[in-house]
């Protein structure tokens, strides 16, 4: 497995998608360090009720972690939609394949290498907004709710690297870009429609439709988990659904929807070993 893992690093790093990737993030970082600094400075020049600073900066940090799972998101996506059907394309596959290897466990490996190099990056972009926030704005953060927030937000594009790899093994490369990106973008809008529709009385439609999507989808299920942990639990998340909108959590999934997605994970790697097995090269 330590061989696939290098050989996917190696794989990743000769993708121009994998530099341009790390610009980005290098920009995004920067600009929101900036900026953060930037408002704190103005805010600490003004008399503020600690409520206030409190709502500030979980607003910051809502806002900052939002980008940072765009950001894991479209590095899942672009990294890896062309996994399976594009090495098939251009003939790498079938070399690979020909390894006294089931090719199930070579489905695996891909998986794990991939998913090593994927959560090191989610790793790192939400230690550098949690640090920046907390250091700079003083939002205060319990070490058990940093890990419990860390490990849900990892889990998130873990999860859609799965369903992409999925999508591979039946889609062609730009196929699998879209399908990913677009279930992906439906579950982030039902997230936004629930933010939106907390604020009264929500149409029984809307609840079926999030109720649906995020069972299907459930990445943006667990990102707002990963808030309501990050955040305090229910001590702090009452105070999103009053100053942020469609941003805010307004239902937390349970521990049973939790033990749901991880019982949606191993289906989708067992669906993937068992397509990529039968898959002709």
């Amino acid at each position: 497995m330590t061989m696939y893992i290098s050989a996917t690093f190696k794989e990743l790093t000769r993708k121009r998608v994998f530099l341009v990737t790390l610009i980005l993030t290098c920009v995004f970082l920067v600009l929101f360090i900036v900026g953060v600094r930037e408002l704190a400075g103005m805010t600490g020049q003004q008399p503020e009720a600690p409520v206030e600073r409190l709502k500030n900066s979980m607003l910051l940090m809502v806002l900052g972690l939002l980008f940072a799972q765009f950001l894991a998101a479209f590095f899942v996506l672009f990294s890896t939609m062309g996994i399976v059907t594009g090495e098939q394309e251009n003939g790498l596959l079938l070399a690979v394949a020909a390894r006294p290897l089931p090719r199930w466990k070579l489905y695996l490996a891909k998986w794990l290498g991939h998913a090593v190099w994927i959560a090191l990056y989610s790793a790192a972009l939400f230690s550098a907004i949690v640090w920046t926030i907390h250091s700079i704005s003083g939002l205060p953060i319990l070490p058990e709710d940093l890990l419990r927030g860390f490990l849900l937000f990892v889990w998130m594009p873990l999860l859609l690297l799965t369903l992409t790899m999925l999508c591979s093994v039946y889609l062609p490369m730009l196929g699998t870009g879209i399908c990913g990106a677009l279930l992906y973008g439906i579950a982030l809008f039902s997230g936004l429609v629930e933010g939106v529709s907390s604020e009264g009385q929500t149409p029984p439609l809307i609840e079926k439709f999030v109720l649906l999507i995020g069972l299907l989808v459930p990445t943006d299920s667990i990102y707002r988990r990963s808030l309501f942990e990050l955040l305090g639990g229910s001590d702090l998340v009452g105070l999103t659904q009053l100053y942020m909108g469609p941003f805010s959590v307004p239902s937390v999934p349970s521990n049973a929807f939790l033990v749901y997605t991880a019982g949606y994970m191993a289906l989708l790697l067992w669906l993937g070993c068992r397509a990529f097995s039968r898959k002709d090269l």
